[in-house]
């Protein structure tokens, strides 16, 4: 079966605090649900947010049904808020809408290291500007990213929210310095920075904090 035509969602797990708090057995309980459901969905990337009580998945779906069983499922294991958008790759987006050359929006090779990890949440707006301003200072700022991945091997997964003008970019740095750097120099931000909000949060590698969160020792 292929996976090239098959959707994408990004889901978003929380678990509710009780009175004790929030067990970490049931996070891993949570985690473990979000898995492959036969050959209906494969999960591609599964995180923790660091210091919350939220995991997030990128899933690529055949069969929206085994998607819901797995929703289904995470409800009934407990209080739980789950949000599920669908999102494109942002090469994708990049190649067809903003016309980006193809040598830089081919399938990205590389993965996302356990070290360093970010979620960067862009909400593009363009007061002041029109349609066709706003394609073409996002089409600079498509080709900055993706020339950087491709020539320096940054290493950065770009996701677009389905009809939304927002993008979920899932980046490693060692140095959080860096990416106010970055924030600051992206051409979405010198061109139109006055119309763009980020959200940042600190990420684990779902299997990395499961293996380390119950047995180190501090």
């Amino acid at each position: 079966m292929s996976f090239q035509k098959m959707r994408m969602f990004l889901i978003s797990v929380t678990a509710i605090p009780q009175k004790d708090g929030v067990d970490l057995r049931f996070l891993q309980k949570l985690a473990n649900m979000l898995t492959d459901y036969s050959t209906a969905t494969r999960v591609l990337y599964k995180f923790k947010v660091t210091g919350e009580s939220k995991l997030l998945s990128v899933v690529q779906v055949s069969n929206v049904i085994g998607l819901e069983r797995v929703l289904s499922g995470l409800n009934r294991l407990g209080e739980v808020e789950v949000t599920c958008q669908p999102i494109i790759s942002y090469e994708s987006f990049a190649r067809r809408c903003l016309e980006v050359d193809e040598h830089l929006t081919g399938v990205n090779s590389g993965t996302l290291a356990k070290e360093g990890l970010y979620w960067l949440e862009f909400n593009i707006d363009y007061q002041g500007k029109s349609t066709d301003e706003l394609i073409n200072v996002w089409k600079k700022e498509a080709e900055a990213v993706l020339t950087s991945r491709h020539k320096e091997g940054t290493l950065i997964e770009l996701y677009k929210v389905v009809a939304e003008r927002k993008v979920h970019a899932f980046i490693n740095t060692l140095d959080p310095e860096q990416l106010d750097s970055l924030a600051l120099q992206l051409p979405i931000m010198k061109e139109n920075g006055a119309s763009v909000k980020i959200n940042c949060k600190a990420l684990q590698l779902m299997d990395d904090y499961s293996a380390r969160i119950l047995s180190e020792t501090i």
